[in-house]
C-alpha cells in the first residue's frame, strides 16, 4: 500500500488516482472486495487463539503458577502421590472458569453489537447506512452534526463544519474545517481533513475515506488507548481487597511452611500443603465471578431494553443517587406537536407556516423533534421552491438558516430561540406591513414569557430578501424581519409522576437539565412535583463560583437555559457534593456530561457521539427503564458481594483452622489434593451466584463498597467458623480417636458442607429459609451437597484418600453442621442489626 499519511497535502486528482476512487465513490461490488481485504488485514487473532489466551489467563495467578512449579518439582523428585491429582484439579478448575467467562464474553459482545454506530455512504449515486467499521478506503461519506467520523478522510464539500478533535489533539475547542488545499505537514494544521474517532460538532460535510482501521491516526495509537480503561470505585475496592488478602495469605502460609519444616515434617509434603492452602485461601475466582456476574446482569438488563456498552458501569448504576436528564422524551412524551404559527399580534399566519415548512424541509442537519413536528403539520406544496444554501444549527447561535429561490427571488429564512432571533432582527412584519422593531421588542418578550409560563415551547422565525447573493454564512444573520412565533406542545408522559416517585423510593433524586427557558422548565417541574423555588438558569451558573454552586446544587431540582459546557459543570458539582450521578442525554452537547457522569446513559436513536460517550444505551426512552436498570445494577452489585463475603468468612476461617491444625497434630489435617478438591467443589455454587435472586429490600437504596463492613463480616464469621472447626478437631481426635484417613474425610466433609450452607445463609439478610435462591444456585448447592455426602463411596474417592465414615461419626459431623447453621443465622442477625 502507498503511504498516505499526509494525504491532505496531495492534489485531489492525485489522491483519487492513488486510492482508485472518485467523487462518486465506489460501486457496491468494489466496496465489498475492499471490505473483505480490510477485514483480513485487521484480523490479528483467530477466535481459537483468543480462546487459548483466555484459557491460559485462568492460570495466571502467581500462586497457582507457584503450585504448578512445586508439583512438577515433586514429580522430578519422585513424589507422585498427590502430584497428578493436584494438576488434574487445577486443570478442571481452570476449564470451568474458562467456559463461564467465554460464554459471558460472547453474550455481552452480541448485546453490544445492537448499538453499533453507523455511517452514511454514497455508492452508485445511492445512499446507504452501514456500520462504521464497514467503511472502506474510497467510500464517499456524508456527515452531519453529531456523527462520529469513521475514517481519516479528505473533505470534498463542507458547510459551516466544526469538529471536536480532542481525542487526537487534546484541544477541547472545536476546529473549523473546509474543503480546499492544505500544505501543512502537521495533523493539527490539516484544515481540509477529518480523522477517525473525532466527531462533528456542527455543520455538514461530504468526505472521501482515505485511511481506515489501523492505518488511521487513531489506529496508530489504538494499542495504548485500549489499555486506558477507567476503573470504577467498586473495582478499585475489589482489587485492593484482593491484593490485601493475597499478601496476608502468602505471609501466613509461608510462616506455616517454615514451622512445619521446623517440626521435622516432610518438606515436599509441607510445601505442597502450604501452596494448596494458599490457593484455597486466595479468592482466585473473584475476577471470573465479577465478569460472569456483570455479564449475567447485562443480559437481564437487555431483556429490560438496556444495552450495556461498558460492563464496569453496571455496579456504578447501582450506586447512583442522582439522575440528571432533559425533560423531552423523559418527562414528556417526546412527540412534539406544532399547535400554532402566529404573528406578533397572536393571529394565525399562513406565510409564517410556509416559511417554517420550507426551513424544516430543506435543513439537512441532525434529526430533531421540532423540524419533524413542522414537517408533519400539513402537506404544503413547495415544488416551486429550490434550496440554494444553508447555515446549520449550532448551540451557540441557536439558529438555523436556509436560502430558497422562487420566481427569481432568493429568500433567507432563519428560525431559532426567540431571544436569539430577536437579536438579529431590526424590522417586524405586521398586518399593516413591515415596520421598525424598535419599541416592540419588549412586547415580543412579554408574549414569549406568557406562552412559556403555560408550558408551551416557543421558537421564532425571521426572513430577509437576499436576491442576487444566495450564498450565506452565519454573519448574514442580521438586519432580518421578524415574522412570528411557532408554538409547540409536548404533553407529560402518562404515569410519569408515579415513575418519579418510584425513583425517589429507590433513593434516586431526579434533576432536570434543559436548554428551554425557565418558565417552560418550571411549569413542567411543578406538574411532576419537583422544587422550582431554587431553579438555576445558565446565567445564574455563570455568576456562581464552584463552591457556591456546590452549596446550591443540593436544593436545586431544575436547571434551565443551560449551555452545553454547563452540563458537565453541574455533573461535577454534584459529584463534589458526594453524589453518584447518572446522566441521560442524546445530543451533541451531552457528550462531555455523559463522560463526566458516574454512569452515562443514552438512547438508541441518539447522535453517534452521545452513544459512544455513554456507558448504557436505552432501547426505550422511558424513566421506568432506568429504574429497572438501577435495580439490576444493585442486584449485580449484591451478587458480587456475596462471593466476597463467603470468601472472607467461612472459607478463610476453614483454611485458617487447617493451617493451625497442621502445627498441632502429628499429621496434615488435609492432603494438598483434598484441599484443592474442596476448593473446586465449593466454587461450583459460587459461580452460579451470578444468577441468584436478590431480596427486594436490598435494592431499595444505593449500595456502595464498604471495606469496614467486609472486615467485620470476616472477623465475626471467620472466628465463628474456626470455633466449629476446632470443635470438630477435638471431637475427632480426642473423643472418636479417629484414624488419619477418617480424620481427613470427616474434616473434608464438615468443611465443604459449612461452605455450601454459609453461602445460602449469607446471600440474604432474611432467615435463609425465607429467601428463595435462584434455580441454578439451588441446583449447584444441592449437587455439591450430594457429592460431599456420597464422595467417600464414589470410584475416584481412593485417589483423594477419602473413605466411608462410621455411622456415629457421620451423624456427629451432620449435627455439628446443623448447629453451625443455627449459630450463623443468629450471628448474621446480630451483625446486620449492629452495622
Amino acid at each position: 500500500m502507498q503511504d498516505l499519511s499526509l494525504f491532505w497535502t496531495l492534489p485531489r486528482s492525485e489522491l483519487f488516482k492513488q486510492i482508485n476512487s472518485s467523487e462518486k465513490g465506489l460501486t457496491e461490488i468494489e466496496a465489498l472486495k475492499r471490505l473483505t481485504a480490510q477485514r483480513k488485514r485487521l484480523k490479528t487473532a483467530r477466535p481459537w487463539y483468543n480462546d487459548l489466551l483466555l484459557l491460559l489467563a485462568q492460570f495466571k495467578s502467581p500462586l497457582v503458577l507457584l503450585l504448578v512449579f512445586a508439583v512438577i518439582l515433586s514429580i522430578v523428585l519422585g513424589e507422585y502421590s498427590d502430584s497428578f491429582i493436584i494438576l488434574a484439579v487445577l486443570l478442571t478448575t481452570g476449564i470451568l472458569g474458562f467456559i463461564q467467562e467465554r460464554n459471558a464474553g460472547k453474550a455481552v459482545q452480541k448485546l453490544q453489537e445492537l448499538v453499533h454506530s453507523k455511517a452514511m455512504v454514497r455508492r452508485e449515486e445511492r445512499k446507504f447506512e452501514i456500520f462504521i467499521d464497514e467503511v472502506v478506503q474510497g467510500d464517499v461519506v456524508i456527515l452531519n452534526a453529531g456523527d462520529i467520523i469513521p475514517a481519516d478522510a479528505l473533505i470534498l464539500e463542507s458547510n459551516d463544519l466544526h469538529v471536536n478533535e480532542s481525542a487526537l489533539t487534546g484541544e477541547s475547542f472545536p476546529s473549523e474545517k473546509f474543503a480546499g488545499i492544505c500544505s501543512s505537514q502537521q495533523l493539527s494544521g490539516a484544515s481540509n481533513a477529518l480523522f477517525k474517532g473525532t466527531s462533528v460538532v456542527n455543520g455538514t460535510a461530504t468526505v472521501i475515506a482515505v485511511n481506515t482501521g489501523t492505518g488511521t491516526e487513531l489506529g496508530k495509537i489504538a494499542s495504548s488507548l485500549e489499555h486506558s480503561v477507567t476503573i470504577t470505585a467498586f473495582e478499585k475496592g475489589v482489587i485492593h481487597f484482593g491484593y490485601l488478602l493475597m499478601r496476608l495469605t502468602v505471609i501466613f502460609t509461608g510462616l506455616i511452611l517454615v514451622l512445619n519444616v521446623v517440626f521435622h515434617k516432610p518438606f515436599v509434603e509441607s510445601l505442597l500443603f502450604s501452596l494448596a492452602l494458599t490457593v484455597g485461601l486466595t479468592p482466585e475466582l473473584l475476577p471470573a465471578i465479577i465478569t460472569i456476574t456483570l455479564a449475567a446482569g447485562a443480559k437481564r438488563m437487555a431483556s429490560k431494553k438496556v444495552i450495556v456498552r461498558k460492563l464496569s458501569a453496571i455496579q456504578n448504576l447501582g450506586e447512583i443517587d442522582v439522575l440528571c436528564s432533559d425533560k423531552t422524551g423523559t418527562i414528556t412524551e417526546g412527540i412534539v406537536k406544532l399547535n400554532q404559527a402566529v404573528d406578533a399580534s397572536g393571529k394565525e399566519n399562513s406565510k409564517l407556516l410556509l416559511y417554517a415548512y420550507l426551513n424544516a424541509c430543506f435543513e439537512t442537519g441532525f434529526s430533531n423533534p421540532i423540524d419533524e413536528a413542522i414537517r408533519q403539520t400539513q402537506n404544503i406544496d413547495i415544488a416551486s421552491y429550490k434550496k440554494c444554501d444553508e447555515v446549520p444549527y449550532d448551540f451557540i447561535r441557536k439558529r438555523l438558516s436556509i436560502v430558497v429561490s422562487t420566481d427569481g427571488k432568493h429568500i433567507m429564512i432563519t428560525k431559532g430561540a426567540v431571544t436569539n432571533i430577536i437579536d438579529v432582527c431590526d424590522k417586524i412584519e405586521t398586518a399593516e406591513g413591515v415596520i421598525s422593531l424598535n419599541g416592540i421588542k419588549e412586547q415580543l418578550q412579554t408574549k414569549f414569557s406568557e406562552l412559556s409560563k403555560e408550558g408551551f415551547r416557543v421558537i421564532a422565525l425571521s426572513y430577509k430578501d437576499v436576491t442576487g447573493d444566495p450564498v450565506i454564512d452565519k454573519d448574514d444573520e442580521q438586519k432580518m424581519i421578524f415574522l412570528g412565533f411557532l408554538i409547540f406542545s409536548d404533553p407529560l408522559k402518562q404515569g410519569i409522576l408515579e415513575s418519579i416517585q418510584e425513583l425517589r423510593g429507590k433513593g434516586i433524586a431526579l434533576k432536570i437539565i434543559t436548554g428551554d427557558n425557565e418558565h417552560v422548565a418550571a411549569y413542567l417541574a411543578r406538574q411532576v412535583q419537583l422544587k422550582t423555588d431554587q431553579l438555576l438558569t445558565g446565567s445564574d451558573l455563570h455568576d456562581l463560583t464552584s463552591d457556591a454552586l456546590k452549596r446550591r446544587i443540593e436544593q436545586t431540582d431544575v436547571f434551565a437555559e443551560i449551555l452545553p459546557a454547563q452540563k458537565e459543570r453541574i455533573v461535577r458539582a454534584l459529584q463534589q457534593a458526594g453524589h453518584s450521578v447518572g446522566y441521560m442525554g442524546d445530543g451533541i452537547n451531552d457528550a462531555n456530561a455523559l463522560k463526566a457522569a458516574d454512569v452515562g446513559i443514552s438512547i438508541n436513536n441518539a447522535v453517534d457521539v452521545a452513544k459512544e460517550a455513554a456507558d448504557l444505551v436505552l432501547l426505550d426512552r422511558n424513566i421506568d427503564v432506568i429504574k429497572d436498570g438501577v435495580e439490576e445494577g444493585r442486584r449485580t452489585f449484591m451478587n458480587t458481594m456475596k462471593y466476597i463475603l463467603v470468601t472472607t468468612s467461612a472459607n478463610f476461617g476453614n483454611m485458617f483452622s487447617m493451617a493451625i491444625a497442621s502445627l498441632i497434630f502429628p499429621f496434615l489435617p488435609l492432603l494438598p489434593g483434598q484441599i484443592l478438591l474442596n476448593n473446586f467443589l465449593s466454587d461450583l455454587p459460587a459461580i452460579s451466584i451470578a444468577s441468584d435472586n436478590v431480596d427486594e429490600e436490598l435494592v431499595v437504596r444505593p449500595r456502595k463498597w464498604s471495606m469496614s463492613y467486609i472486615w467485620k463480616f470476616m472477623i465475626v464469621f471467620g472466628l465463628q467458623s474456626s470455633f466449629f472447626d476446632f470443635a470438630t478437631f477435638g471431637l475427632l481426635y480426642f473423643v472418636f480417636h479417629a484414624q488419619v484417613t477418617e480424620f481427613r474425610t470427616a474434616w473434608f466433609m464438615e468443611s465443604l458442607l459449612t461452605e455450601i450452607l454459609i453461602l445460602l445463609i449469607i446471600r440474604t439478610q432474611r432467615p435463609f429459609f425465607k429467601s428463595k435462591p435462584s434455580r441454578y444456585l439451588l441446583l449447584a448447592s444441592l449437587f455439591t451437597f450430594v457429592v460431599c455426602i456420597s464422595i467417600p463411596y464414589l470410584p475416584f474417592a481412593r485417589l483423594f484418600e477419602l473413605y466411608p465414615l462410621p455411622v456415629t461419626l457421620f451423624g456427629c459431623i451432620i449435627a455439628i453442621v446443623l448447629l453451625y447453621v443455627i449459630v450463623a443465622e443468629i450471628s448474621k442477625k446480630l451483625i446486620i442489626k449492629k452495622i
